[in-house]
């Protein structure tokens, strides 16, 4: 009987990146403006940059990218989050900083953090989602995909380049 037939889980639309997924349940993340699709994606990611260490390479901009494309809110944390990880994609994007190189960059930024303002987020058709990296089938592949998101990620946010690279500036100048 056409009654007794299981129904399909409704499809959710993330409002950072577009994803539409299937709805696994449960809550939105707080720190992201991601449905819980995307922030599930998100977490089998970066599962496999813990696993994997040839993945690894790449962690950091994963996490960038992510969550500069789901960005969107106003707090404190919020955007000095997003400031973070905009500066560091301008590096491994436009100057090929290594990635694995992120952390000890966050750590001197926040050591030397300038005054960050939030920034409205950009537009985002067209842009690959952590559910294009999930359709990698290599660690070679995988990377390649991270590399191109955050490549797109970071040139979506091209009106406010000029702002990032003045953060970087300020934040990563030795001091005398």
């Amino acid at each position: 009987m056409a009654g007794d037939r299981p129904t399909a889980p409704a499809a959710t639309t993330c409002p950072g990146c577009g994803l539409v997924a299937p709805d696994p349940g449960g809550a939105a993340p707080a720190e992201h403006r991601a449905s819980a699709a995307c922030s599930a994606a998100y977490g089998q990611v970066l599962a496999r940059s813990y696993t994997d260490p040839a993945c690894r390479r790449v962690h950091q901009m994963v996490v960038d990218a992510y969550a500069a494309q789901h960005a969107g809110g106003t707090t404190r944390r919020q955007v000095q989050t997003v400031a973070l990880c905009l500066m560091t994609l301008c590096l491994f994007v436009e100057d090929d900083v290594d990635i694995t190189e992120g952390p000890a960059l966050h750590k001197a930024m926040v050591a030397h953090r300038p005054d960050f303002t939030w920034l409205a987020p950009p537009p985002r058709p067209g842009l690959l989602t952590v559910a294009d990296v999930l359709t990698a089938e290599s660690p070679t592949e995988h990377c390649r995909v991270v590399r191109e998101w955050g490549a797109q990620v970071w040139q979506a946010w091209s009106p406010h380049h000029a702002t990032v690279r003045a953060w970087n500036a300020q934040a990563l100048t030795p001091r005398t």
